[in-house]
């Protein structure tokens, strides 16, 4: 499968893009410490990261490692958040999503993992798909748990200096 900027996903409400510059505002502005509180990440709110960070994912979907897409409403086009396949690899590949918070509860995560596994079912050949999530983060561990993935192993990884995120990786196999 050759990943390039052109790929669209669409879904019922949604339209998955890969990412690029015009999303740097929307991007820096939403992904907040409240949206962060389960990822290994903690946000700056510096433009500047932001920029490194759409400009890294260009340079990883360019050298075939990951795609990152913006999530756009398929009406307004307004932004909805960002998701993507990582760490693509011949074995696995890994799919991470999140979205604004006045959003959340509406059913989008699954919409999105929903697409982004057929998508992965239709163009690559690996052996499972990883979804990895914190034990705490309830409503996105029901996201797996829905669409027939299973609790491979639990493990500890930092978020940042003082605290550590508590991490179920969830699988989806395929017999390839």
């Amino acid at each position: 499968m050759k990943l390039n900027s052109d790929i669209r996903i669409i879904t019922k409400r949604l339209i998955l893009q890969p990412i690029s510059e015009k999303y740097i505002d929307e991007i820096n502005k939403n992904f907040t410490k409240e949206i962060t509180t389960y990822m290994p990440y903690d946000p700056t709110g510096n433009r500047e990261d932001t920029i490194n960070f759409v400009s890294n994912s260009i340079e990883n979907l360019n050298m075939q490692k990951e795609i990152v897409f913006v999530v756009l409403d398929k009406i307004t086009k307004n932004f909805i958040g960002c998701c993507g396949i990582h760490n693509i690899n011949s074995e696995s590949v890994e799919v991470g999503l999140w979205i604004k918070k006045d959003l959340h509860s509406n059913g989008i995560g699954t919409e999105i993992v929903t697409y982004l596994v057929k998508f992965i079912e239709d163009r690559f050949s690996v052996n499972y798909i990883i979804y990895p999530v914190d034990e705490k983060n309830i409503k996105s561990r029901k996201i797996p748990e829905k669409l027939g993935f299973e609790e491979f192993t639990r493990y500890t990884k930092p978020k940042n200096k003082t605290e550590i995120l508590n991490t179920i990786e969830y699988r989806k196999y395929y017999n390839n």
